[in-house]
């Protein structure tokens, strides 16, 4: 059987502000499929709904990627269907966004903190109070979707190997700057692909806060992407969870940090032993 495991644990730096962890991580499995999430809310002040954006992300991408259904692939090519996946994304982000709204208007000790024009922004456009990055991926069959938006990880798993989904940007931001659900080139930004999932053993994403900490992407596979696979292929799904919360309460940068990980029941422990 297929194994997926989600974790979300507040940071130590939103502990000693009083701020609410603002990261969220699911799973979904129903037989056919199986689907995992992580997704980073913002943490700037402007953005003062992000641990709802984050959630609301995670929904979103789950019920795009539950209308991905086999029969598309005999109407449509992989590009039509990753572009409709970006859209159906955002279009579903939005949708929650606007209705979550509608139902709890901004309220004014929401805003207590913010400048004058930081809250002038958030009149002309409420939605940004939700800022999120987003992070999902679907098993289902011979193919594994992958969608994501902002500087969290998603990583393919392959014999061993910790594999990069999608290719960084030339343009990449810097200096804390990501790309967000709530930018006006989310649609742009946002990446989707379809993958043989034959040769795969599974997939990992991860929010910035467990990337962080490991300063280079060979020392965060080493250090911690393999052996966290490998205490999950021995069966100890409780000392990943444990780590995940320490890392995030004590050992990690004080941001809060989210790890989602998909393994196939065809992945071998020997592979991520070395």
């Amino acid at each position: 059987m297929n194994q997926h495991l989600s974790i979300t644990s507040i940071g130590y730096s939103h502990i000693a502000a009083h701020k609410p962890c603002q990261d969220f991580s699911a799973t979904y499995s129903d037989g056919e499929r199986t689907i995992v999430t992580a997704c980073d809310g913002h943490g700037g002040a402007i953005y003062v709904r992000s641990k709802i954006g984050s959630r609301l992300a995670s929904f979103a991408v789950t019920r795009a990627l539950l209308e991905v259904e086999n029969l598309l692939f005999h109407q449509y090519s992989a590009e039509e269907i990753e572009r409709a996946l970006r859209l159906s994304v955002l279009c579903e982000w939005n949708r929650l966004v606007e209705r979550h709204l509608k139902a709890h208007p901004l309220r004014r000790r929401e805003l207590a903190g913010l400048t004058e024009k930081q809250v002038e922004d958030l009149k002309k456009n409420p939605i940004r109070a939700y800022g999120t990055t987003l992070g999902g991926a679907m098993l289902q069959g011979k193919r594994l979707v992958c969608v994501s938006l902002g500087d969290g990880g998603c990583f393919l798993l392959k014999r061993g190997e910790v594999i990069p989904a999608f290719p960084d940007d030339e343009d990449e931001p810097v200096a804390n700057i990501t790309y967000s659900m709530c930018g006006e080139d989310a649609f742009k930004r946002m990446h989707a692909r379809i993958f043989d999932a034959k040769s795969l053993d599974g997939v990992l994403l991860c929010t910035d806060g467990v990337l962080s900490p490991y300063g280079s992407m060979e020392n965060f596979k080493r250090a911690f992407a393999r052996p966290v696979l490998r205490r999950l292929l021995e069966d100890k799904a409780g000392e990943v969870k444990d780590f995940i919360r320490l890392l995030g309460r004590e050992k990690g940068v004080g941001d809060d940090v989210s790890l989602s990980v998909l393994l196939k029941d065809t992945a071998k422990l020997k592979d991520y032993q070395a």
